[in-house]
């Protein structure tokens, strides 16, 4: 294997995270040939464990936890943990001997994107990140000042860097994903997820609007994350109305496909999706999210009238199921936002990422 042909992408901990990893992954392998080339470094507990492996790249785990908005006791026993994570990671570096490192977001980047550009003199590693929200989160804030690139979504991130390391490269996202035909609004399928580990309040809303949806003629496809499932599948029951209620759903692709209108909270994963497949949201941004950076990110799209943005606890059941049957009802607001989205979409963003780590160190 060349010297250049061997990467680690470090982070995880959010499905957004790990799945720009996977992006940005498939394409290195797409340009070295090896999926040996590639390998993941992620926490314990992250999702990073069970998602990694099902597309077929190799991980190493760190037993590291949170510094950032944590308590006293999980700050002492993450910063006990950071020697031995350390140590580890230096293991992994020297032993895989990547061309470059990047880190993803999530706490595991820290230890070993910090260490590889530390390394760098010796080893001649690449280092860098990538910002996927409009507001930078603690460890890349961090990381962003030492490594040699940073990769931004948006412009409002790249404003949180030094200009002569930025480039705004868009999010990059599994290849899977196409561009889709106009909806079908017959029948009208709202496709709702809260993220890879679901969303309480979205899924509570969506309960309370069911008995006001109930009777016209809507279906719906659902992921509640794991820990809602039952209450959610008991809910659609007791208000009458079926539909495909799923703890965690793969095939993306085949329920974007079917949406008329999705309802999700506003990631910079679950954005630049719905951007490249060309689909009408309605963002509930997580108001407890680091920085509000899922408003503000949201907000970009509203801006463009590429989305409407529904503060969570800002409207009742009643007067969500108005907002969606108004829409239903309406077929041409949901066919311009469906327009207008798609100029967020960067298609090349991998493959410009991937060229960008391969130059020579």
């Amino acid at each position: 294997m060349k010297a250049n042909d061997r990467l680690i992408v470090a982070g995880g901990g959010t499905g957004g995270h790990i799945l720009a990893g996977v992006a940005i992954a498939d394409e290195w392998v797409k340009q070295t040939g090896s999926k040996d080339s590639v390998l993941f470094v992620g926490a314990e507990q992250g999702l990073e464990a069970r998602l990694v492996p099902k597309h077929g790249y190799a991980l190493k785990l760190l037993k590291i936890g949170a510094l950032n908005r944590v308590g006293l006791k999980t700050r002492l026993l993450t910063l006990l943990q950071l020697p031995l994570s350390f140590l580890k990671a230096l293991f992994i570096l020297i032993s895989f001997r990547p061309h470059a490192v990047i880190g993803v977001g999530g706490y595991a980047s820290g230890p070993v994107v910090l260490l590889a550009r530390l390394l760098s003199p010796l080893f001649g590693f690449r280092t860098a990140i990538i910002e996927q929200n409009s507001v930078a989160g603690f460890t890349n804030r961090m990381l962003g000042r030492r490594v040699h690139r940073v990769f931004c979504a948006f412009q409002g991130g790249a404003s949180q860097f030094s200009s002569e390391k930025v480039m705004v490269t868009g999010n990059p996202i599994r290849s899977s994903l196409r561009p889709l035909p106009p909806s079908s609004k017959d029948p009208f399928t709202l496709f709702v997820f809260g993220g890879s580990q679901g969303a309480l309040g979205i899924n509570s809303l969506i309960l309370d609007a069911l008995p006001f949806l109930r009777d016209h003629g809507l279906q719906f496809i659902h992921q509640t994350g794991v820990k809602d499932y039952e209450r959610v599948a008991n809910g659609y029951e007791r208000a009458g109305v079926s539909g495909r209620i799923e703890k965690f759903i793969d095939d993306m692709g085949s329920c974007y496909e079917k949406a008329s209108l999705v309802v999700c909270r506003a990631g910079a994963s679950s954005m630049t999706e719905l951007a490249s497949v060309g689909r009408a949201p309605i963002f509930i941004p997580l108001p407890t999210a680091a920085d509000n950076h899922q408003e503000k990110n949201a907000k970009i799209f509203e801006e463009q009238d590429a989305a409407w943005v529904v503060p969570q606890g800002s409207m009742t059941g009643a007067r969500f199921a108005e907002l969606i049957l108004s829409l239903k009802n309406d077929p041409s607001q949901i066919a311009g936002v469906e327009s207008r989205i798609r100029a967020f979409y960067k298609p090349d963003a991998a493959e410009v990422i991937v060229r960008t780590l391969r130059l020579p160190s």
